[in-house]
């Protein structure tokens, strides 16, 4: 079953202090981790931009994703979604909708949850991982092609979330990866101290 992807990485980076979809991590950036990890589901592949674009375009090209510019990122990640949503060509595939600053996922991680969906999921599943003992709920997520329309509509910051904790609550399958992958990059510690663990080759 293709999946379509959608990449965000339009943020602002306000506590970064640099983009952080060119922060370095292994041979590229953590944009070029995430192409390659979200990079081969079948489906349409986009990357929502912001600052940047130009770079990341680059880069997600250079993958076979296409590029939606946020030219407004300062209204949130859920204008960044309904961007890339809109700029879909079609509406009978899910989407996975995946943030760049998320390096510890892996590719099968990614094929896991897939496979959930493809396990009995319908237009209206909504397949969310679960990470690590503490079952902490994370990145990426896929929706079901019912929800493309929904999800075009969104405008709060809080992204999918809207859906997921509204509507879509009861069509949620939850899916467990033992490890603790759903952390963000969101600081310069916290990037340093992931860097030095996994971000070297």
């Amino acid at each position: 079953m293709p999946v379509d992807v959608i990449i965000l990485a339009a943020g602002l980076s306000r506590r970064m202090g640099v983009c952080k979809a060119l922060l370095p991590w292994q041979q590229g950036t953590l944009l070029d981790q995430a192409c390659k990890v979200y990079g081969q589901l079948g489906g349409q592949q986009l990357v929502v931009v912001g600052q940047a674009s130009k770079a990341m375009s680059q880069i997600a090209s250079s993958y076979g994703f296409q590029t939606v510019v946020n030219e407004q990122p300062e209204l949130g990640q859920g204008h960044s979604l309904a961007l890339g949503i809109r700029a879909l060509a079609g509406e009978e595939n899910p989407v996975l909708c995946a943030v760049v600053d998320q390096p510890l996922v892996t590719a099968h991680m990614v094929q896991t949850l897939v496979a959930a969906y493809e396990a009995g999921g319908t237009a209206q599943t909504i397949i969310c991982p679960l990470y690590g003992p503490a079952k902490e709920r994370g990145n990426p997520v896929i929706f079901g092609a019912y929800w493309k329309q929904a999800l075009q509509q969104i405008t709060a910051d809080c992204g999918g979330r809207y859906i997921l904790q509204g509507i879509g609550k009861p069509y949620i399958r939850f899916v467990e990866i033992k490890e603790p992958a759903g952390v963000d990059v969101d600081t310069p510690s916290e990037y340093e101290q992931l860097y030095d663990m996994w971000g070297k080759l």
